[in-house]
């Protein structure tokens, strides 16, 4: 019997195993998390939907083959980019537009004004953090995104980006510098409106 408490390791020994129940859990578990991620890195929905889908039915293919995986959702990312990758030209993923990333965690005792306030207010935040991160080179954007978004360690990043642990630390420092300096940027013009 699948529930939705089921680690993510327990589903895909059961996918191994021919589940097709743990598969569908798989599948409904990491859909958007894939979807989110495959859209940062190309634009064509479609394409990243078909992207996923692929990669699934090449899991389900091959589940009899498929080795236990130390963590499902970085083997998940990591074959998602790797389908991406090979579906693109080498020089269209320069320039990629990173979604905005939107979320609505709100205390269900606040009044509906309340409400309304604050989804303005983070949806103002988003888009403005979205500006942000647009001004990042791609390779910067991403290693942000797998290090903060998805809480990887330096080590898998490295991995999944096919560069050195120290390169891709150094990519993640140098956003976050970047960032660090839009911010007190905006600062300073919001302190001379005001004053």
């Amino acid at each position: 019997m699948i529930n939705v408490t089921m680690t993510d390791e327990t589903l895909w020994q059961a996918v191994r195993e021919g589940s097709e129940t743990a598969f569908e859990a798989l599948y409904r578990r990491y859909f958007q998390v894939l979807f989110s991620y495959g859209k940062r890195i190309h634009q064509d929905e479609d394409a990243v939907n078909d992207a996923i889908q692929d990669l699934f039915v090449d899991i389900w293919r091959s589940r009899r083959s498929l080795s236990q995986a130390q963590s499902v959702r970085f083997y998940l990312i990591r074959s998602l980019r790797r389908k991406i990758h090979r579906s693109l030209k080498p020089d269209s993923l320069h320039g990629e537009e990173w979604e905005n990333v939107q979320e609505a965690v709100l205390p269900t005792e606040e009044s509906p004004e309340s409400l309304f306030t604050h989804a303005e207010d983070t949806l103002i935040q988003s888009e403005k953090l979205n500006v942000w991160l647009s001004q990042l080179p791609p390779r910067q954007n991403e290693a942000l995104l797998l290090r903060y978004y998805h809480n990887f360690e330096y080590s898998e990043i490295a991995d999944l980006l096919h560069i050195k642990e120290q390169t891709a630390r150094n990519l993640v420092q140098k956003a976050l510098q970047i960032l660090r300096k839009l911010a007190i940027s905006l600062i300073i013009i919001a302190l001379q409106l005001f004053f």
